[in-house]
């Protein structure tokens, strides 16, 4: 009885031992990241805070005259004029890196290319939170995080316009 049992144990290993390997799963199809896709759209300037040499500036409710439009890979700033119509008074190429964690955006002048700000952006539900700085000031480092500016940064809160 225990030749039949180490027998058939023995058969077993020696089945499973070369069994094939599973199959390689498939590559995912490029999708564009989910981050992009609740950018879209347009934006109400809710706050901006900026932080100079340990002093806070907060500013509240910037109207809705003014916001954002983010279409694609352009970033828009977007006024309304007194006879209803609107008017896009600057225009930025949008550049991110969705490695990082908060994603890198960086915005480029679509004259020069030169990046003109450089953040981290953040989005929950209806509100984006974007802490940068001015690309053209001299040894400015890319904020780390969007819940409070450093020295030197700002941060913007947007509220998604419906």
């Amino acid at each position: 009885m225990l030749v039949r049992f180490l027998i058939g144990l023995l058969a077993l290993i020696g089945l499973t031992a070369f069994a094939p390997a599973p199959m390689p799963k498939p590559a995912k199809k490029p999708t564009v990241a989910p981050l992009l896709q609740q950018l879209n759209g347009n934006w109400r300037v809710v706050s901006t805070e900026r932080s100079l040499n340990g002093r806070k500036l907060l500013s509240r409710g910037a109207g809705t005259a003014r916001r954002i439009r983010i279409d694609g890979s352009t970033w828009s700033y977007v006024y309304d004029n007194a006879d209803g119509t609107e008017r896009i008074s600057t225009s930025y190429q949008t550049v991110f890196d969705l490695a990082k964690s908060p994603a890198w955006l960086d915005l480029k002048r679509e004259q020069t290319g030169t990046v003109y700000m450089k953040g981290v952006i953040s989005v929950q539900g209806d509100t984006a939170t974007f802490c940068y700085v001015l690309g053209t000031r001299a040894g400015a480092e890319r904020p780390t995080q969007t819940t409070e500016p450093g020295d030197g940064q700002i941060l913007m809160t947007l509220e998604r316009v419906r």
